[in-house]
């Protein structure tokens, strides 16, 4: 079973070491924002970081992770907030009573990690012929076109890229058409919003269309390996369908 797509976003960080986990019953330091803060801060909203919380809490204690001496909302706090930005802000990293940007990335490394793990629970693309025809069949009651598994479209997720140290041509192709630096993946979502696939990052200037013809799904589309399915894409600002 997958999960809708913002819990899969804070997958896209890359692993940038190892560090401690904890599993702490504090109270929860998401309580200090009202809803507006969060999406500010975050870019989701309440439930959503509860259940990236639970998820992440409950794999810590599964795995048996070693002391922090933040509580795991704390962790995931940081790291959501990195996710978002790009960069964690001078806010929550003052909220959470931090000063060494070191223990900052050991923490968001640590969470990227723990999300990275549960990647088979939030992804799911339909196997078998009666899984595709019901995604399919639920596509065709809202769009009214037929055999449709699922929607297309790249995720674009800020990073920190400066002119000043890297090469222009380097820096440039991090830039992605919305005027900022970033790394692209290509996602598949089902009409639910449930995650089908999430292919690999690329930087923020690759096109739509060359994501899909190296993609692991485009090609398996193309070869006819999921049945007479496609998905549904905006490419260059106009609708089109991707078989």
């Amino acid at each position: 079973m997958a999960f809708p797509l913002p819990v899969w976003l804070a997958v896209q960080e890359e692993l940038l070491g190892h560090g401690d986990s904890a599993d702490c019953g504090a109270p929860c330091c998401f309580d200090d924002f009202d809803d507006e803060a969060l999406f500010r801060m975050f870019h989701l909203t309440r439930p959503c970081i509860a259940f990236i919380a639970d998820a992440i809490r409950i794999r810590m204690r599964t795995a048996g992770s070693e002391p922090s001496p933040l509580s795991v909302d704390a962790m995931v706090m940081l790291a959501l907030n990195h996710y978002a930005h790009g960069v964690s802000s001078s806010e929550v990293l003052q909220r959470l009573g931090l000063s060494h940007t070191e223990l900052a990335v050991v923490v968001i490394s640590t969470v990227s990690e723990v999300i990275a793990g549960m990647t088979d629970q939030f992804i799911s693309f339909p196997q078998t012929r009666d899984a595709r025809a019901d995604v399919a069949l639920k596509a065709e009651k809202i769009c009214g076109i037929p055999n449709v598994m699922g929607v297309l479209a790249p995720a674009h997720f800020k990073i920190r890229a400066s002119a000043y140290r890297h090469e222009k041509s380097t820096f440039r192709s991090f830039v992605n058409c919305l005027g900022y630096s970033s790394v692209v993946s290509q996602i598949i979502c089902d009409c639910d919003g449930n995650l089908l696939s999430v292919e690999h990052c690329c930087v923020g200037s690759t096109k739509e269309q060359e994501m899909w013809e190296s993609s692991l799904k485009g090609r398996e589309m193309e070869n006819d390996l999921h049945g007479p399915y496609m998905v549904i894409g905006k490419i260059h600002q106009r609708l089109a369908t991707t078989v």
